[in-house]
């Protein structure tokens, strides 16, 4: 009997060895594609970033802070600097960095899906295909106009949640999108990001960006210098 334990003890054992075996060789597969990626359209790849999601705290990224940022990606698009990256295996991020933020956030997520568990966000409305969750309604309604019924029409089905967070615009796709996918979800994010400069300016110190930050979060000064040799 104790052999039998032992045997059905190392089966398991060579059969965990074999999906970590898997998983880290798919990570580094997808890792390798990301970079060539990232090089070919001139943006700038790291392996990894363990302070990264902590920028954030809203929808995908909600209580994810502990989870650092893999395969990451900085580049400008439509003239703003963005961040993508994987959330370990949850999903892969766009981020997209306005000069000017507001202290108005927006959520505009699938009918389909739940709605967000944030208190302060409420219920605006249909748009388009997209559920509108905000922070200040009537202040929300200044970009929720026709411009934005199209830009819902068009929003790649890949990009699942999209938000708004002081000087961020953000969406989430599945793991194992490519790069096409990548390319068609950072332009929908800088486009809705754009949209969203009508917003009342953020009232300081609340803008989140690389100059200013909740101070119970990290500032990623390393990136924020990446981003200004970029420029």
């Amino acid at each position: 009997m104790t052999a039998t334990w032992f045997g059905l003890a190392v089966i398991a054992l060579l059969g965990a060895v074999a999906l970590l075996y898997i998983d880290r060789k798919r990570r580094n597969q997808t890792g390798r594609v990301r970079q060539i990626w990232a090089n070919a359209h001139g943006y700038t790849y790291e392996r990894f970033d363990e302070q990264l999601p902590s920028l954030w705290h809203r929808a995908t990224l909600a209580k994810q802070e502990y989870m650092g940022a893999v395969d990451v990606v900085w580049g400008t698009r439509r003239g703003s600097d963005f961040v993508l990256f994987d959330l370990g295996d949850t999903a892969t991020i766009i981020a997209v960095h306005r000069e000017v933020g507001s202290d108005v956030d927006i959520d505009l997520r699938p009918k389909s899906a739940p709605p967000p568990r944030d208190a302060d966000l409420e219920l605006l409305g249909s748009i388009g295909k997209r559920i509108v969750f905000a922070t200040d309604l009537e202040l929300a309604r200044r970009v929720c106009d026709q411009r934005m019924v199209a830009f819902t029409e068009t929003v790649p089905p890949q990009l699942q949640a999209l938000w708004s967070e002081g000087q961020w615009t953000l969406g989430s796709l599945p793991i194992g999108s490519s790069g096409r996918d990548w390319e068609n979800a950072t332009e929908a994010v800088a486009r809705l990001s754009g949209m969203l400069r009508v917003l009342p300016p953020a009232t300081p110190p609340h803008g989140m960006g690389w100059g200013a930050h909740d101070p119970g979060r990290p500032v990623p000064t390393e990136n924020h210098d990446r981003f200004d040799e970029d420029e």
